[in-house]
């Protein structure tokens, strides 16, 4: 009868060499690990940020050192609209070593730490981020679409936040920030203008997405059973370690599309890219306008009206509809 056959092994088991599915004779499972509680990865990831951050700042102090330079102003986040070139780069050294860089390392240590080998369900912390795959032009075209048509309703809440009343001291700092960047977006030629790129563009996109939705909002979602209140919690914490009261809504909601994209496209590469999008359009602006190539200055506040913004929040909503069924 046909069922008393004898079944013929593939050579490549009895050779030991891997089947696509299945073990071979000479292969053991992989070790299975639980998932890290949530509570040990969200400490490690500040513990490592840190750590980077302290390291940071002593290796610009040990550069400043050996270089002769004063960096007490510097260091003390005052920077002139109208400073000199030297002051700008050294200001440009310093935020590299203490912001966007401690975030990437950071981020990475983090899901290496405790995603490199988890289990057969995470090959990888680069799976567990959502690194491995580049995505396709049209999901990055879906996400700079977003990103432009929310800049209504994020211009609106940035004005509207700077009409609330604010204790001079937050005030004061306010001030000192604004002042710092308009000295860092004051770019006198193109090697200025790819620093503020990498700086102020790339390296925040990359170190705060890694961070703030890579580790903290996935994490966060291990616990709370609605992924729309994590992405909210998670905005909300990215705005507010910002430091910066007069953009508290706007970057909120900046932070909630970030997270909600990654949220739906499980990949970290879609909000990395729109959240560079954000950062070197306003880079690109203010270059082409102190070159007087443009003449929009977008340091000013722009005017938005009432029902701008709600049209803007429409087509918004209509929008994430679309990538929502489109990334089912």
């Amino acid at each position: 009868m046909q069922d008393d056959l004898p079944v013929p092994v593939p050579d490549n088991q009895l050779s030991g060499a891997p089947l696509d599915q299945g073990l071979t004779f000479d292969q053991s499972p992989p070790p299975y690990r639980p998932e890290p509680k949530v509570r040990l990865v969200l400490l490690v990831q500040v513990a490592l940020f840190l750590l980077f951050l302290l390291l940071g700042l002593l290796l610009f102090q040990l550069i400043s050192t050996v270089a002769g330079w004063d960096s007490s102003n510097i260091l003390l986040g005052q920077l002139k609209a109208d400073a000199p070139p030297s002051e700008r780069w050294l200001m440009r050294l310093f935020i590299a070593l203490s912001s966007p860089l401690p975030f990437v390392a950071s981020g990475f240590a983090t899901a290496w730490i405790f995603y490199r080998r988890l289990s057969p369900g995470f090959p990888g912390w680069r799976d567990y981020l959502g690194l491995r795959r580049w995505p396709s032009p049209r999901r990055i075209g879906q996400a700079g679409l977003l990103l432009i048509v929310a800049m209504p309703v994020v211009l609106f809440l940035l004005l509207f936040s700077k009409q609330l009343p604010m204790p001079e001291i937050l005030r004061s700092m306010e001030d000192s920030t604004d002042e710092m960047l308009k000295g860092l977006l004051q770019m006198d030629h193109p090697g200025e203008l790819l620093a503020n790129l990498l700086l102020i563009g790339f390296l925040p996109a990359l170190g705060e997405e890694l961070v703030f939705r890579g580790v903290l909002q996935q994490q966060l979602m291990r616990r709370i059973a609605n992924p729309w209140v994590a992405i909210v919690v998670t905005a909300t914490i990215f705005s507010a370690i910002h430091g910066q009261f007069d953009g508290f809504l706007s970057r909120l909601l900046l932070g909630f599309l970030l997270g909600w994209l990654y949220w739906r496209t499980k990949n970290l590469w879609v909000p990395v890219t729109a959240h560079f999008l954000n950062n070197g359009l306003q880079v690109v602006g203010q270059y082409l306008f102190h070159n007087q190539v443009s003449t929009v200055d977008l340091e000013k506040d722009v005017d938005v009206p009432w029902f701008a913004a709600v049209v803007s929040a429409v087509i918004l909503v209509g929008i994430m509809r679309w990538i929502d069924k489109d990334a089912a």
